[in-house]
C-alpha cells in the first residue's frame, strides 16, 4: 500500500485514541465520541488515515442527528 497522498512507502500503523467533537456552538451540548482506530500514518509526508467500524460511525451519525447510510444507499444518492 502506497500513500495517497506522495506514494511513498514508508507507512506505519500505529494504536490510536480520538475524541470526536460535532462543531459549532448549537452542538456544544452534544457528548463527543470517542473511536480507538489504527493510524496509518506515512513517515514521509505526515498524511494520517484511519476507518471508523460500521458502529462508531452510526453513533457519530446518531448523535449528529443523520440516519446512518450503508455503501449501498450512499451510492445511489
Amino acid at each position: 500500500m502506497a500513500c495517497s497522498q506522495c506514494m511513498s512507502n514508508n507507512l506505519s500503523v500505529f494504536p490510536a485514541e480520538v475524541n470526536i467533537h460535532f462543531p459549532g456552538i448549537a452542538d456544544l451540548d452534544k457528548p463527543s465520541v470517542w473511536v480507538f482506530p489504527s493510524l496509518v500514518v506515512c513517515l514521509d509526508c505526515g498524511l494520517a488515515q484511519f476507518r471508523l467500524s460500521l458502529d462508531q460511525s452510526q453513533r457519530l451519525a446518531k448523535r449528529n442527528g443523520r440516519p446512518h447510510q450503508d455503501e449501498t444507499s450512499a451510492e445511489a444518492a
